[in-house]
């Protein structure tokens, strides 16, 4: 599904995407998470997808990046 103006740049465990928005939006990025919010005590494995206004989509894609590469944040 596509949202006019807005892009995907995540999807994945909700858990995750909702840690990977926190940090997005702590970098000045406009988020949107969308998936549903079943968690147990233990794990969440319901899927998500984060959008992000095109116009951010670049850098919103770059800090994914720079985080699953383990590289510090140099905002």
């Amino acid at each position: 599904m596509g949202v006019k103006g807005w892009e995907e740049v995540f999807r994945g465990e909700r858990l995750q995407a909702d840690l990977l928005a926190a940090v997005l939006e702590a970098n000045g990025i406009r988020v949107e998470v969308f998936g549903d919010h079943a968690y147990s005590a233990a794990m969440n494995f319901t899927e998500a997808r984060i959008m992000v206004p095109d116009a951010q989509a670049a850098r919103a894609r770059n800090l994914i990046d720079q985080g699953r590469a383990g590289e510090p944040n140099q905002v």
